[in-house]
């Protein structure tokens, strides 16, 4: 299939083609009260096609993975590239592979009897008044990477995953929190999946606002990693050129006090070993000890820029190459969370944020959101707080890293980006109510 679009594009004087396709199977599985709520299991496949014609690069796509449809899609690469008065580099190495990264799966009846039996279990622990979600859903594909410079390279992965989310009710207050547990679902522990979510949302009952002012702030590790996923834009070789990234000009300089960001491709829910223009990824680190190391490169921002590609050119096959990290995180720290509270002594734990969007600033850095956490009082957890908000700057808070727990865990997966990091420890954070 892919030699006939090489053969018919060199008929068409398309100088240079890639090609990317994707093939996957994804399943879901619901339980609520007792009863399938939700059964879904989709396939979806499709190819699309990047070339250069007169200078210019286009792009198409099809979902009808048919010979006959080629003609058709290479016209289309054409007229859209005729509008272009620009040329993508493509990776000129030849280079072949095919790689697969899979875990163990369970029949899909199997599955079924997993989330009846985490809803059942989970409705029956104390204080419980409902559960939102008993969600098991796994899926599986093939992505496949070519050009006309001899590049072919596959990957073929699946993932599990349980997911669960709770309401519990103590009088009139009623408080929600979740869980999920990614991997082999033969070894999911359920009690402890239960544990964590009602944990969490029960710890919440009882939560009051707080006096407004500035305090030490110790941030959970998925807050932290929430901040990282609103604000890694800032990294992108392409809003350096777009000038909508505080960080043009910047390599070399130390601003980020003593934190260092990494991304490792090779770690988290699944490998990433060659982005969608087919470079080959490696760990790379975007600050280290405060200084601001590299980019995140396509192929054509590198070549604007005159430095090499970093690996981070993303796409589907409906779309075109953007810009986006695969595993960024900070390393993990060296204290448990409980040690990490007696150093800061008096303070504020956030363990929620909502507004993400809203609140947010990415060129300024500036945020404001709303957020629920726990004081800190002689270095122990107390009382709940809600209703609350919390600002500060991005660049001046991550300047600040006083310690870091040893806490370090993925953020749940969410697309093809995936953020990592410990609860961290800040020197102050503004709140208000």
């Amino acid at each position: 299939m892919i030699e006939q679009l090489f053969e018919l594009a060199k008929k068409k004087r398309i100088s240079e083609l890639e090609v990317l396709t994707s093939q996957s199977t994804n399943f879901s599985i619901q339980a609520y009260k007792g009863k399938i709520e939700s059964y879904k299991k989709t396939n979806t496949a499709g190819l699309g096609v990047r070339g250069t014609y007169q200078n210019g690069t286009g792009y198409a796509y099809t979902e009808r993975l048919r010979p006959r449809e080629f003609e058709t899609l290479l016209d289309m690469v054409k007229d859209n590239a005729s509008l272009m008065k620009e040329r993508e580099p493509l990776f000129d190495e030849k280079q072949e592979g095919s790689w697969h990264d899979s875990q163990p799966n369970l029949p899909e009846e199997e599955k079924i009897k997993l989330a009846l039996a985490l809803e059942d279990e989970a409705r029956a622990a104390k204080e419980v008044s409902d559960v939102s979600y008993a969600m098991i859903s796994s899926g599986e594909g093939t992505r496949q990477i070519a050009n006309t410079y001899g590049l072919n390279k596959t990957y073929h992965s699946n993932y599990n995953m349980a997911y669960l989310s709770v309401i519990v009710k103590r009088g009139d207050e009623v408080e929600t929190d979740s869980a999920y547990y990614l991997g082999d679902l033969s070894k999911l522990d359920r009690t402890k999946l239960i544990d964590e979510a009602v944990n969490k949302a029960r710890r919440k009952l009882g939560g009051k606002p707080m006096a407004v002012g500035r305090y030490p702030v110790v941030l959970d590790r998925r807050v932290v990693c929430s901040l990282l996923g609103v604000y890694s834009d800032v990294f992108s070789a392409r809003n350096i050129l777009q000038g909508t990234s505080r960080l043009e000009g910047q390599l070399g300089e130390k601003l980020f006090g003593s934190l260092t960001l990494l991304d490792d491709p090779h770690s988290g829910h699944e490998r990433i070993l060659f982005d969608d223009e087919g470079m080959d990824t490696a760990k790379r680190y975007l600050v280290r000890d405060g200084v601001v190391e590299s980019y995140l490169h396509s192929q054509q921002t590198a070549a604007e820029m005159r430095q090499e590609p970093t690996g981070h050119g993303i796409r589907s096959y409906k779309g075109t190459v953007q810009i986006a990290p695969h595993r960024l995180q900070i390393p993990n720290g060296g204290i448990d969370l409980a040690s990490l509270f007696k150093e800061m002594y008096n303070g504020v734990y956030i363990t929620d944020v909502q507004g993400l969007h809203s609140g947010t600033n990415i060129v300024s850095g500036d945020f404001s959101l709303a957020a629920q956490g726990f004081r800190i009082e002689n270095g122990q957890m107390t009382a709940p707080i809600k209703e609350i908000t919390i600002a500060h700057n991005f660049f001046d808070l991550f300047a600040q890293i006083v310690k870091k727990a040893n806490d370090f865990d993925f953020s749940m997966p969410s697309g093809h980006s995936q953020y990592g990091a410990p609860s961290i420890l800040f020197s102050d954070i503004a709140v208000s109510s």
